[in-house]
């Protein structure tokens, strides 16, 4: 497949089977990952992966925290919110948590960039090797709390929850975007 067309298939895809994602392919995502441009060569990127059983402490962690969130809210709304933290990673077999880690030596938002260029990686990389995948974050995403269980600094930067596992179906899903040309100004 030509680059151009693996850019305009890629998809976010939730609906994956339960089946493991082995860890040499998610090996390869993330190297894939660490190949993305940056500025001064910061490497800004930090990774963490969870599967099996760690799927369910992270969700007990995320409920925990997203307990403490809910203090203002009803009853009801509340247990709303803390269960589907719980459920989140149960999403899918493998989830890549990527975090911007700002160095100071350029600007924080180019580190966050250089981090988002490596997600695109991981997920053009995915989509290439048949993987669904669909990248989120949510408020639980940038609370301090899962920094500190997921081992990250506190000005570490959560940009994304990526859900990784093997399609339920076969998607084709067609997307439609603006022309460039209506979105580019030329200066000759």
């Amino acid at each position: 497949m030509e680059l151009i067309d693996l850019i305009k298939s890629r998809r976010s895809i939730g609906a994956v089977e339960e089946r493991d994602v082995p860890d040499e392919v998610i090996k390869e995502l993330l190297t894939a990952a660490t190949w993305a441009p940056n500025h001064k060569k910061t490497e800004p990127w930090k990774f963490r992966v969870v599967k099996g059983e760690g799927r369910n402490k992270l969700g007990e962690e995320m409920s925990r925290i997203m307990e403490a969130k809910t203090k203002g809210l009803s009853k009801e709304d509340a247990q709303k919110k803390i269960e589907k933290a719980r459920k989140g990673p149960l999403r899918a077999p493998a989830i890549i948590i990527m975090a911007a880690s700002p160095t100071g030596k350029v600007p924080e938002i180019e580190e966050i960039v250089a981090t988002g260029c490596a997600l695109q990686n991981l997920l053009l990389l995915a989509t290439e090797k048949g993987l669904a995948t669909i990248a989120r974050t949510g408020e639980i995403a940038y609370a301090t709390e899962l920094n500190k269980y997921l081992q990250l600094d506190e000005n570490d930067k959560i940009i994304a929850l990526v859900y990784v596992g093997y399609p339920k179906q076969d998607f084709s899903i067609k997307a439609e975007r603006v022309p460039a040309e209506e979105k580019t100004v030329w200066f000759r």
